[in-house]
């Protein structure tokens, strides 16, 4: 009875080292990659997801040790379950189903950590892909969790695939302007501006888009890097107003005209 409690308490032990084991190599493999990759000055991509595949495998090595630790064959437990394992089998398709979409999902990178994308109307950031879920951070900071048999079946639309990002601006100016002059002022603007692209992969343009009822409006249309969207955005339309004013190139406003006439009673009215 005491030898087989110390071999109770000898497996016990050896499979919490395993595991233990498996922790401290998951986290030296991770920490090993970062070095690397900061060594050679990149960083990694997709951490998250690349831990989640470690510690799958990892970690799927140690069960088997486990198991072997025991003297466990799953084979006639498995062989026994009968029609318990049909009822199983289908308890568990939902997760076995998003198991499989979720290594099919990771192998082709049909998504992957960091991107922008919309997954059948969901719309943010990939967090982290993991096992059975892909997490999507929204931009208001929700956090949602998308079965990925839906992220590897469903439709997948990626926003700003590259490194670059369209803005388009629309400027209104006020029908006394020459379209002449506008257009080089305002091709000066995308010029000048030093967070606008100009390497030669990307096209900047302005372009005319409408007659409107308080004047003409063009559109500046140019690229910037994901980064900076939001500084670009903001110096290009400060440059805008400050260069239109320097030529006296007037932005228009909305005008309320009321005007007064006498009725024939005396009175008056209002238009």
């Amino acid at each position: 009875m005491e030898k087989s409690m110390l071999t109770i308490v000898n497996r016990t032990v050896l499979s919490l080292i395993t595991l233990f084991i498996a922790y401290i190599v998951h986290k030296v493999i991770m920490k090993s990659i970062e070095r690397v990759t900061e060594t050679v000055g990149k960083e990694v991509k997709a951490p998250k997801t690349l831990s989640v595949l470690l510690a799958f495998l990892i970690y799927g090595f140690a069960i088997a040790g486990i198991l072997a630790i025991w003297d466990l064959n799953l084979a006639p437990y498995l062989a026994g379950l009968g029609i318990s394992g049909i009822v199983l089998g289908l308890a568990f398709q939902e997760p076995l189903t998003n198991f499989l979409s979720g290594i099919l999902v990771l192998v082709t990178r049909k998504v992957f950590e960091g991107e922008v994308v919309d997954i059948d109307g969901l719309t943010g950031v990939v967090d982290v892909i993991k096992m059975n879920h892909t997490h999507i951070r929204t931009f208001d900071g929700k956090l949602i969790l998308i079965p990925n048999r839906r992220v590897w079946t469903g439709t997948v639309t990626k926003f700003w695939p590259g490194k670059y990002r369209r803005i388009d601006i629309d400027v209104t100016v006020d029908y006394s302007s020459d379209p002449n002059v506008v257009l080089d002022v305002l091709k000066k603007v995308l010029e000048d501006e030093p967070l606008v692209v100009k390497d030669g992969s990307v096209e900047n343009a302005v372009v005319f888009k409408s007659f409107d009822s308080n004047g003409m409006t063009y559109t500046l249309r140019f690229w910037t890097e994901r980064e900076t969207y939001f500084d670009t955005l903001n110096a290009v339309a400060g440059r805008t107003k400050v260069y239109l004013e320097n030529a006296g190139i007037k932005i228009p406003y909305n005008i309320l005209e009321v005007r007064l006439r006498e009725d024939t009673q005396g009175g008056t009215r209002t238009r």
